[in-house]
């Protein structure tokens, strides 16, 4: 378990114990904390036959099956965009009745707010009265898009977020290179981001991001070919100028009005970027001309 979560793993494993636990749990956090392993490694608790000190055996049937990805009263739902109401109906046909090996039911939604209204009213009754020895898990990152009735009928749990010693502490223990101090702490909330960030064999990374910067604000590029170069990846780049914008608000209280202005441009941008029909190359373009002109960071 990542260390960040262990304390709230533990906590809730205490309350299986206890037989305290709410059949519905909501997990929120943000992505790249780890929700889905948390999850998974919760349901292989709750699936366990000789579960002991808030621990999977790891070698009972029900474990050795939940390793295998075959047992029968484990179900997942999942969906690259939308969560619809027969994938919803499927999964709450798979809990009716009672478990196939005698032991718990568990039932993991992920992306949760990604359900239709259809889907989600559809898992109302089970939310509301679920089957004997029952589980339903249910993450989201946006838990503003669920349903009032769906968390209301659910037991909240705000997903512990890493502090930057934490995530440097862990990734240390996962990437044996070095790493931009700077790029650890724009992803020091999600770890799992920034190792995969890391992991990824990419054309533009954050010490091109950096160095492309430079020759922007030197004037030895152009905004518009600047921005030709970094089209394929704009959302991300729009982010990573956010950051280094707030970077430059938090280190430099000497600085023009300006700047913060242009902070909170680069957030309007990153918005405007998800919309669709938006020309993302044309407002990436527009963030980099205004930085452009940024006399008083060029350092």
């Amino acid at each position: 378990m990542y260390p960040w979560l262990s304390t709230t793993f533990s906590q809730l494993a205490q309350r299986k114990q206890d037989n305290k636990l709410h059949h519905a749990l909501l997990l929120l956090g943000p992505q790249g904390i780890g929700k889905a392993d948390f999850a998974k490694q919760f349901a292989g608790l709750l699936l366990c036959n000789k579960s002991v000190t808030g621990q999977r055996c790891g070698v009972c049937h029900a474990c050795l099956l939940q390793d295998a990805g075959n047992h029968p009263d484990f179900h997942e739902v999942v969906s690259d965009k939308q969560i619809g109401v027969d994938q919803i109906r499927e999964a709450i046909k798979k809990l009716s009745g009672s478990a196939q090996l005698s032991g718990a039911k568990v039932l993991i939604i992920y992306a949760a707010h990604t359900m239709t209204e259809s889907s989600a009213n559809a898992l109302l009754k089970t939310l509301e009265e679920p089957t004997a020895n029952t589980y339903l898990l249910l993450l989201t990152h946006k838990a503003e898009r669920l349903l009032p009735t769906i968390i209301s009928r659910c037991e909240r749990f705000i997903m512990p977020i890493p502090d930057i010693t934490q995530t440097q502490a862990w990734l240390n223990t996962q990437w044996d290179k070095p790493v931009d101090a700077e790029f650890v702490s724009l992803y020091a909330s999600s770890p799992l981001t920034l190792l995969d960030e890391l992991q990824q064999e990419q054309k533009i990374n954050y010490e091109v991001f950096k160095t492309g910067l430079q020759d922007l604000l030197h004037q030895r590029v152009n905004p518009s070919q600047l921005a030709a170069d970094w089209q394929e990846q704009v959302e991300k780049i729009l982010k990573w100028l956010q950051f280094w914008l707030h970077l430059q608000v938090k280190s430099r209280p000497d600085l023009p009005n300006s700047l913060w202005q242009l902070h909170q441009h680069a957030i309007q941008a990153v918005k405007r970027v998800r919309n669709p029909g938006v020309n993302k190359v044309l407002v990436l373009n527009q963030l980099l001309t205004d930085i452009a002109q940024l006399k008083s960071v060029k350092k």
